[in-house]
């Protein structure tokens, strides 16, 4: 493969699954608040709307800020989906540039990678409250553009991941829902928020591109 080529990925429900960082975060609030496994479990099954259960059924003493800090600083019991595993690590061997975009928080999106153990792998993290700038904004793709080479950017969601690169000449590659990603994927928008490439896992990056 050209060696030109800088990866660029996403986040949650790309290179982990979302879901389990929720139920993580969940689990610890529920910790700290001394409650039983049957009542964790309940919450857990129910992820919308936990915090307000809380209150509503359990008459939490709590803030919701307070509720909101644990959930969102908590060091997070999260592993990277296999294949995405696979993949990183082949592209580190073989030296290729990755850089990583995410919206979030910072000590929420950097203790996600700490717990992933890849927040080692990449030339560039921008973490969107870190620049104040969310996706689709051209800040957060172009902060990353320091190379005169090609991006190829994998993502999940629609709405805001792939019109950017599009418009900037981004190769764009879309990781389909395994079935629990956070925001639901719509390939009915207009075509200038379409990815260029679909891929059920990242074993199939490999027949796109020889590396």
């Amino acid at each position: 493969m050209n060696s030109k080529y800088t990866f660029v990925f996403d986040l949650d429900d790309t290179l982990y699954s979302e879901r389990d960082f929720q139920k993580s975060g969940i689990i610890y609030v529920c910790n700290q608040l001394n409650f039983s496994e049957e009542i964790t479990e309940k919450l857990i099954n129910n992820p919308n709307s936990w915090i307000q259960n809380i209150f509503s059924i359990y008459n939490c003493k709590n803030t919701k800020t307070e509720l909101l800090n644990l959930y969102r600083n908590h060091f997070p019991s999260i592993s990277l989906f296999t294949d995405a595993k696979i993949f990183l690590n082949r592209l580190r061997e073989k030296k290729i540039k990755m850089s990583l975009i995410t919206d979030g928080r910072i000590i929420t999106q950097k203790n996600k990678l700490k717990a992933l153990g890849i927040e080692n792998y990449f030339v560039d993290i921008i973490i969107s409250e870190e620049i104040n700038s969310e996706k689709p904004s051209e800040i957060n793709f172009k902060s990353i553009m320091k190379y005169k080479e090609n991006y190829i950017y994998i993502a999940d969601n629609t709405q805001k991941d792939f019109v950017t690169p599009n418009k900037l000449g981004w190769e764009t590659i879309c990781l389909l829902d395994r079935g629990h990603n956070i925001h639901k994927q719509d390939f009915t928008l207009n075509s200038v928020f379409l990815p260029k490439h679909k891929v059920k896992s990242f074993d199939e990056i490999n027949f796109l591109y020889e590396f």
